[in-house]
């Protein structure tokens, strides 16, 4: 019988990792922690979105600031033909460049702010405009730097993350330590929300020992306080490097 796998992702963004863990033989097991929702603008969002052509830069954050940004401007990112588009990992610029984006700057070696921030072109912003396209909340470590290096800055959050319940009896045969052979974790909020479902079943401490696959140098370093005792990252932010960590352990990105 092929590997376990406990697929966190929101079911309508899973689909493509399950494919890639049922190509391998393995079984994948569904369960979301969090749930995209569409957020509804607030007339400074509105007012942002009415000018964007006018931004010099504008920053995606996630897949879905760009699929969320893309419905809101009604399926059409002609608007942003003018403006230099910056996304965080290679899942968002291979998005936007599905929706049709080419002028895209990308990091070359981490895929997050930081990474971000180390763009050569981003380094001297003295008056210029930035529009940061993201969901409810998340780090200030973006913008702050933005401004410090003299850029005017604007936030437009288009989505939010919400945790999911279950009941007790779902998450226990979910969680069964004894079934599983891997986690795949894609942000620091999912492993946190995962976690607090475990403890409220008492089964926190045995997913501690379930090797875990993340996303992201800094979802690393949560799982590792967590207390997580085997810890895979993917040393890209895919789908397929994702499966890449779960064959290949220590020889992809690093572990603890």
């Amino acid at each position: 019988m092929g590997k376990r796998i406990l697929v966190t992702r929101p079911y309508n963004q899973s689909a493509n990792l399950c494919s890639f863990i049922e190509q391998q033989g393995w079984q994948a097991i569904k369960f979301p922690v969090i749930e995209i929702q569409r957020k509804a603008l607030s007339e400074k969002d509105s007012l942002h979105l009415q000018h964007i052509e006018q931004y010099k830069y504008v920053f995606f954050i996630s897949v879905n600031a760009v699929n969320f940004a893309y419905e809101i401007l009604n399926y059409d990112f002609e608007r942003l033909k003018q403006v230099k588009c910056i996304a965080v990992g290679l899942a968002t610029y291979n998005q936007l460049i599905e929706y049709g984006v080419t002028n895209i700057l990308l990091p070359d070696l981490e895929f997050n702010s930081e990474g971000i921030l180390a763009i050569p072109e981003l380094q001297d912003l003295s008056g210029q405009s930035c529009l940061i396209i993201r969901g409810a909340g998340g780090r200030e470590l973006l913008a702050s730097t933005l401004q410090a290096r003299g850029a005017s800055v604007d936030y437009m959050e288009v989505y939010t993350r919400e945790p999911v319940s279950y009941a007790s009896e779902v998450v226990n045969l979910a969680l069964d330590a004894g079934n599983l052979d891997a986690i795949v974790i894609y942000s620091a909020e999912a492993l946190q929300n995962l976690m607090q479902i475990a403890a409220e079943v008492k089964k926190k401490n045995s997913l501690l020992l379930i090797p875990l696959v993340v996303i992201s140098r800094r979802v690393y370093a949560v799982a590792k306080d967590i207390g997580f005792t085997k810890i895979f990252i993917a040393n890209e932010t895919t789908d397929a490097a994702m499966i890449n960590a779960l064959n290949n352990g220590e020889n992809c990105g690093g572990s603890n």
